[in-house]
């Protein structure tokens, strides 16, 4: 019994922790970056890896240039925090659906930090967070 407790407490030390740790590197330092002049680059070089038919984009184009944004609520799982800044910009491609058909020109959110997209369409931090719903609720 009493090496169990042990090995319990021992668990819960370096839970607490590792809750307690900082923040990534990327995380703490201040502003988003430098400028990213190859956005272009940057989102298509992404979208080769993440698209599920990366030879099928076409009519890509970058739909507002990078702005400089504060972010508005937190964001663990990027990880960022209310406050921080990243460069917004917002990108227009079609691609073809699993059918083979092309789904029509959609409009996706990056965010850049560093030269480095740390978001799209904000997936990984907040599933219903998307483009209509932010532009429908300022501030959401």
């Amino acid at each position: 019994m009493r090496r169990s407790s042990r090995i319990l407490l021992i668990s819960i030390v370096l839970l607490i922790s590792g809750c307690l740790a900082a923040p990534p590197h990327e995380a703490v330092r201040s502003g988003p970056g430098p400028f990213p002049e190859n956005c272009e680059g940057l989102v298509r070089d992404f979208l080769k890896i993440h698209l599920q038919n990366p030879e099928s984009l076409k009519d890509f184009a970058i739909h507002k240039p990078p702005e400089k944004v504060a972010i508005d609520s937190n964001h663990p799982l990027i990880p960022l925090r209310k406050g921080q800044q990243v460069w917004e910009t917002f990108v227009l491609y079609d691609e073809k659906t699993d059918t083979g058909e092309y789904n029509g020109r959609d409009l996706h959110v990056v965010w850049i930090r560093f030269n480095r997209i740390v978001a799209f369409d904000y997936k990984g931090t907040e599933l219903e967070y998307r483009f209509e719903q932010r532009m429908e609720n300022p501030g959401y």
